[in-house]
């Protein structure tokens, strides 16, 4: 969902492509078979906010905080490539934009929601 008119932020386009390609590509490794991904756009109070939700397709018995450290996974089981730095790096790549990454998770919903500021 976006909204009826364009929003402009302040960002770099080489680290948005590096948080947006991280989130995308961890829903589609991660997501419940033949569920969907939503993303939705909203600007509320000067802040552009990009919601990004899928079903995990393991039971996330983790914190968000947990999640977000450092090479940490949701699933410790997991035997796919990957380091566990990706959240690590996204939220810190929107710090340097000046912006968010809020991690929320509800049982196997899976919402990350990066903000920035609006121009």
């Amino acid at each position: 969902r976006l909204p009826d008119q364009p929003v402009l932020v302040y960002a770099d386009g080489r680290h948005m492509w590096r948080v947006l390609d991280n989130l995308f590509g961890n829903a589609v490794k991660y997501a419940l078979d033949n569920t969907r991904i939503y993303v939705d756009l909203t600007v509320e109070n000067g802040a552009a906010a990009l919601v990004i939700k899928n079903i995990s397709r393991d039971p996330l018995n983790i914190r968000p905080e947990e999640l977000m450290e450092r090479f940490v996974r949701g699933d410790q089981a997991r035997h796919t490539e990957g380091s566990g730095l990706g959240l690590s790096i996204a939220r810190s790549l929107m710090e340097l934009q000046n912006g968010t990454l809020d991690l929320q998770i509800d049982g196997d919903l899976f919402k990350v929601v990066l903000a920035l500021k609006k121009m």
